[in-house]
């Protein structure tokens, strides 16, 4: 199984559309608000790192309020 982690910093009046937006990618594990540096870790998982790909390069980035992100791709 593929991981990556997403880490955005993100407009805090978009911070919950943010993450309900995050919740419907379909390799969407986790999304969860953080305190820190960041301001939303989304996890994703997938046996297709195509799929994993796609979410970030298109779903994730195609989300409005996002001001950076920074993805970690976990391997084995």
């Amino acid at each position: 199984m593929n991981e990556a982690y997403v880490l955005l910093n993100v407009d805090y009046k978009e911070q919950k559309n943010i993450i309900e937006q995050a919740k419907k990618i379909p390799t969407v594990k986790t999304v969860k608000a953080v305190y820190g540096i960041y301001d939303v870790l989304i996890i994703l998982e997938s046996n297709d790192m195509q799929q994993i790909k796609t979410a970030i390069d298109v779903h994730i980035h195609g989300i409005n309020g996002i001001n950076n992100l920074t993805s970690l791709i976990s391997v084995n």
